[in-house]
C-alpha cells in the first residue's frame, strides 16, 4: 500500500499549522494509523500534543533546511513506520527540496496544499512575488483564509492561474469550511463580439487556453502587439502581450497565432487591435498541439500602446 505524503506550504502566518491540526482531527485522518508530521516551521500556533499522542500522531521538528536530507527521511521512516506523512514546509526554504528528496519506495507525494493569508496577500505579492509564485506553481490546492467580503477574490484566482492553471482554489472560513472561489470574467461571453479591455488581457488569455469550449467560433476584439517571423507565411503572424507572472526573469510573451485576411502592413511590436473569430487547431507554433487560432476579420493600429506588462490582479 502506497504511503501518501501531504505537503503544506505558505508564508509566515498563512495558517498552515491551524489547517493541518484541523485536518488531523477529521475522521479520515483520525483513524488510529501512525501519522508522521514533519514540521519545518515554528509558527504562532502549536499542535495539540495530548490529542496527537492519543491518536498515534508524531510531530518531528526540523529547525534548519540542511537537516532535511535523504538520510534523515530514511531514519524517520525506520523509527516511526508511518502510514501517512504530512510535511509543514517552511515558506522561505527552497521549494524544490521536498520534491527532490529520495523518499522510501513505498512513499509518494499525494497532494500539495498552499495556504495563503488573505490579509497579507497583497503585501507578500508586492514584496515576495517570486517566492509566492513558486508555492503556487506546485500546488494542487490553494486555500485562502482570513478573507473578508471586501477582498477581491477574483485577483486571488487570477494570480494563481497565471502560473498554475490546474490548481483548485478555495476560501476557508474560521470554521475551516471550504468554499470554491467563484469565477468572475470581466467581459460578456454571450456578447456578439467579446470585447477584451487592455487590463483584462491576462485573464482572457488564460481562460482561452483552459476553457476552449467557451470560445470556439466566438468573435473577439482585443489589442496587443504584432510579431511576424521571416518563416511565417505572408498572411500569418503572432499577436500577444508580455507578462511577468513570476518575477522579472520570467517575462514572456502570451502570444497567439493569427491567420490574416491578407499581408498585414505592420512592423514588429506595433500596437494593434484585431477583430477575429476564434478557432482551435493544431499548429506548429504550439508544438503541433491544439491551440487557439485567431482568424482575423479586421486589423488596425491600437489607440493605446500595448507594451505595458500584463497584470493578473
Amino acid at each position: 500500500m502506497r504511503i501518501p505524503i501531504f505537503i503544506f506550504n505558505g508564508l509566515l502566518e498563512a495558517g498552515k499549522t491551524m489547517f493541518m491540526d484541523y485536518m488531523l482531527k477529521k475522521p479520515i485522518f483520525a483513524d488510529g494509523q501512525n501519522t508522521l508530521v514533519i514540521s519545518c516551521e515554528e509558527g504562532i500556533e502549536e499542535y495539540d500534543a495530548a490529542y496527537y499522542e492519543k491518536n498515534h500522531i508524531t510531530v518531528v521538528q526540523v529547525e534548519d533546511e540542511e537537516e532535511l536530507t535523504d538520510a534523515f527521511i530514511k531514519e524517520l521512516a525506520e523509527k516511526y513506520n508511518p502510514q501517512r506523512v504530512m510535511i509543514e514546509y517552511n515558506g522561505m526554504w527552497d521549494m524544490a527540496v521536498p520534491f527532490e528528496l529520495e523518499y522510501p519506495k513505498e512513499w509518494g507525494i499525494y497532494q500539495v496544499v498552499t495556504l495563503v493569508n488573505g490579509e497579507t496577500f497583497n503585501v507578500y505579492l508586492n514584496n515576495m512575488r517570486g517566492i509566492m509564485m513558486e508555492h503556487f506553481k506546485c500546488a494542487d490546492l490553494v486555500v485562502f483564509n482570513r478573507v473578508t467580503k471586501e477582498m477581491n477574490t477574483a485577483s486571488f484566482r487570477n494570480t494563481v492561474k497565471a502560473v498554475n492553471g490546474q490548481a483548485k482554489l478555495f476560501i476557508c472560513d474560521e470554521d475551516f469550511a471550504l468554499e470554491p472561489i467563484k469565477e468572475e470574467l470581466p467581459y460578456d461571453l454571450n456578447a456578439e463580439i467579446i470585447e477584451v479591455k487592455d487590463e483584462d488581457y491576462g485573464i482572457w488569455y488564460i481562460d482561452l487556453w483552459e476553457q476552449p469550449q467557451r470560445y470556439m467560433n466566438k468573435k473577439v476584439k482585443v489589442s496587443g502587439l504584432f510579431f511576424q517571423d521571416k518563416s511565417d507565411p505572408k498572411d500569418r503572424f503572432t499577436f500577444g502581450r508580455f507578462a511577468m507572472p513570476c518575477c522579472a526573469d520570467d517575462i514572456a510573451l502570451m502570444g497567439l497565432y493569427c491567420h490574416n485576411i491578407g499581408k498585414p502592413k505592420f512592423k514588429d511590436r506595433d500596437s494593434i487591435s484585431v477583430l477575429a473569430q476564434i478557432h482551435y487547431e493544431k499548429a506548429e507554433v504550439y508544438n503541433n498541439d491544439m491551440g487557439p487560432i485567431l482568424y482575423v476579420k479586421s486589423i488596425e493600429l491600437a489607440k493605446k500602446n500595448q507594451e505595458d506588462l500584463v497584470m493578473f490582479n
